[in-house]
């Protein structure tokens, strides 16, 4: 409709060079409010292109942050998960490190906690719908900064921090495994599987293998930082519970 506008009083001022039975005042005063209009309507234009365009990055802000809300939901669930985990694998060891070498184990209690030994279970987050808006530039949509502020934070830092415990972690575990590996001989028996439990150097890797309170506090600061967000989105679209 604007554009139509600037054309038709473009027009007539191509329209006003020509005319003759006017003098250069009449003309001027003429083109001066053609010009004016169509300065007008250029500014109309453009100002109700920006509102539409405006309009369409917040619904699209706005579907992103329901998303992540429910990203964020599943992440705070597994990371619960994976501090269960954690504490039984912590007790394994612990019970695994405080063998007697004299002593007669449990058969079935020690092979079902050496088996467990070389368990792990680490930290996935669902990432790819962030991924996807960061790397397409919309996350300057993002009108509100102290929760884009947040979002980052938890994306770009927690996440990575949470990597290195883990990383520190599986390493830890791979030098307990490989120490099996090179010390087992022959038929691989639950005699040798203690014998090497319960070795000095068995048990100072299995107490290294306990997992560090950093690590903990790690997964608690990703979930209490993602809590925090869903909260924050929560209230920005109170009128959307359900949507994801």
């Amino acid at each position: 409709m604007a554009e139509q506008e600037i054309a038709k009083h473009t027009k007539k001022v191509v329209r006003l060079f020509e005319k003759s039975e006017h003098g250069w005042r009449h003309k001027l005063g003429e083109m001066t409010l053609e010009i004016v209009t169509i300065v007008f309507a250029v500014t109309l234009s453009i100002w109700l292109h920006g509102l539409g365009e405006h309009r369409h990055e917040q619904e699209q802000v706005r579907h992103f942050l329901l998303g992540l809300k429910h990203d964020l939901g599943a992440d705070i669930a597994y990371l619960d998960e994976l501090n269960t985990a954690y504490r039984a694998y912590d007790a394994n060891f612990e019970y695994l490190s405080k063998l007697d070498p004299r002593s007669a184990p449990d058969p079935e209690k020690f092979e079902k906690a050496f088996e467990a030994a070389d368990s792990n279970y680490f930290f996935t987050p669902q990432t790819s719908r962030y991924q996807g808006f960061k790397s397409s530039g919309k996350l300057i949509h993002i009108e509100d900064e102290a929760l884009l502020e947040k979002i980052l934070n938890l994306y770009e830092l927690q996440t990575e921090q949470i990597k290195t415990s883990e990383a520190g972690w599986r390493n830890r575990q791979n030098v307990f495994r490989a120490y099996v590996e090179s010390s087992l001989t022959g038929d691989d028996s639950i005699e040798q599987h203690y014998q090497l439990v319960t070795a000095p150097k068995g048990k100072r890797l299995l107490r290294k293998e306990i997992t560090a309170p950093q690590h903990y506090d790690r997964y608690a600061n990703y979930a209490k930082l993602g809590a925090e967000i869903i909260k924050e989105i929560e209230q920005k679209y109170p009128d959307a519970a359900h949507e994801k």
